[in-house]
């Protein structure tokens, strides 16, 4: 698995990752290029399976990067979007060299929480209402 610069030739993957509801739920239009953010396609041999980055956030009231990882249906649960989210942190830390990464999570979102968990993402605090927000930093990815 690998991650490659989106670019206009994912468009048909972001407008299809748009239009599952499990997508949209929890990631909304997140997924569309903007200023700021580092998203990449998500590629395993010839597949795109989806994608994952860092977005701009304010989950915490504070300009942060926040994890996201969003997979086709057809390839969830086969533990993929645990090792795209390690790539994107890998990313995070030893390129971006940012100091922490954040994820704010719908509390009714168990698999996500369960990768976050995996990830060695802690629970930092509240946010929006129904959401917790993780956190992991950089020198607890140099200790895994």
């Amino acid at each position: 698995m690998e991650l490659r610069p989106l670019d206009d030739s994912h468009y048909e993957l972001i407008r299809s990752l748009e239009e599952q509801d499990d997508v949209w739920e929890f990631v909304g239009p997140l997924l569309l290029p903007q200023e700021g953010n580092h998203l990449f396609a998500i590629v395993e041999g010839l597949s795109t399976l989806g994608i994952g980055g860092l977005v701009r956030s304010q989950a915490l009231g504070a300009d942060e990067f926040e994890l996201l990882c969003a997979l086709k249906s057809e390839v969830q649960q086969r533990g993929l979007a645990l090792r795209a989210c390690e790539l994107v942190l890998a990313w995070a830390f030893e390129t971006a060299k940012l100091e922490r990464v954040i994820s704010s999570i719908d509390d009714d979102n168990e698999g996500a929480r369960s990768v976050a968990a995996k990830l060695g993402m802690k629970p930092l605090a509240t946010g929006a209402p129904n959401r917790t927000v993780y956190v992991r930093y950089r020198d607890e990815a140099r200790n895994r």
